[in-house]
């Protein structure tokens, strides 16, 4: 993880699981880093760093960084580790970044992978959604001490409910409801599918989902970012069915069960692509300026070269107040962090 700081007292949290040369599950013990990156003079630094275990000492593992949530109250950052490849371990750390004391789950499964994590500061509890190798998904409570399974809330079945997209998912703790849009292909058409789970059910009935339907001509969805503060609204960015498409963005209104586009709103190019192949798309919320930031990183096609955009965008008006092309010396390794902004 990163911390990325855009002023003196808002900062951005950056996760990354590191091992030597980065990639290597062969060192011991793994590790992850916590830094800060100022987006202003476009460099980063070390905060800390965190240790665990995946109780196995082999190097099968390509550990990375999954869905991070941030309790504000006990200054804990929850991190959730998976891996890139078939060898798989997940588990999730708890790191306090102003003491740097950090404790780990007490399990570590050896299957799936994380579709989100949230903290609910009403509540005061964790949630996440989790995968197994047999297509199922949980959506369970974590004690936010323990980090120790108290709850599941529901399971499903892909082929019921389609395959979740972690950068696409939006929890609202006051009204106690989660929405995605999940993805399945269909007849040879890959298809995005609105979902949403309604907390207040859990433990009344074993589906909590009331909306799952198709949403007509909308292909491929990056990202979601929910504005809880003030409008209720979600930014997304949106390719077109192919990571060579240009990214647009509009907005969408879960009281409206993602009817697409919001108000008729025409989608706004966020960034034109130019013949190059998107990679990774991150979206960071700043509810305080009320812009996202948004890191792109694309490569050429045929030589590979990577360019790593930064840019940020007015929540409301979609206007973009700044796009910067970053460096591996400004942002190293961009699309192997996680990226998480604190006020």
């Amino acid at each position: 993880m990163q911390l990325n700081r855009t002023e003196s007292k808002c900062r951005l949290f950056f996760f990354r699981k590191k091992k030597s040369s980065y990639f290597s599950s062969s060192f011991f013990p793994h590790y992850g880093n916590l830094s800060v990156f100022d987006t202003k003079l476009k460099k980063f630094s070390t905060v800390g760093n965190f240790t665990f275990d995946i109780h196995d000492h082999s190097a099968l593992y390509y550990l990375i960084a999954g869905p991070t949530a941030f309790n504000k109250n006990s200054n804990t950052v929850y991190l959730s580790i998976t891996t890139g490849n078939a060898f798989k371990r997940l588990l999730i750390v708890a790191y306090n970044y102003k003491k740097k004391t950090y404790s780990q789950s007490p399990w570590v499964y050896n299957i799936g992978e994380f579709g989100f994590l949230f903290y609910d500061p009403l509540q005061k509890r964790l949630i996440g959604l989790r995968s197994n190798s047999t297509f199922t998904y949980y959506v369970e409570e974590y004690d936010i001490k323990t980090l120790d399974t108290v709850k599941i809330y529901t399971q499903q079945n892909v082929s019921q409910y389609a395959f979740f997209n972690r950068r696409c998912s939006s929890f609202d703790y006051n009204e106690n409801w989660i929405v995605q849009v999940r993805s399945r292909f269909d007849s040879s058409v890959s298809n995005s599918y609105w979902i949403k789970m309604d907390l207040n059910l859990v433990g009344k009935q074993e589906d909590i989902v009331t909306e799952f339907h198709v949403m007509p001509h909308a292909y491929y969805f990056a990202t979601m970012t929910y504005d809880i503060q003030k409008t209720k609204l979600i930014l997304c960015t949106w390719q077109n069915g192919s990571s060579f498409s240009d990214i647009y963005m509009f907005h969408l209104d879960p009281k409206q069960n993602g009817t697409f586009p919001y108000k008729n709103q025409n989608r706004k190019i966020l960034l034109k692509i130019n013949g190059e192949q998107v990679e990774t798309i991150r979206d960071i919320w700043n509810p305080v300026k009320r812009e996202v930031l948004y890191l792109i990183q694309t490569n050429t096609g045929t030589t590979m070269k990577l360019i790593r955009y930064m840019l940020r965008v007015q929540f409301d008006t979609r206007q973009i107040l700044e796009k910067s092309i970053l460096t591996d010396e400004q942002l190293p390794l961009m699309s192997s962090w996680e990226y998480l902004y604190l006020s």
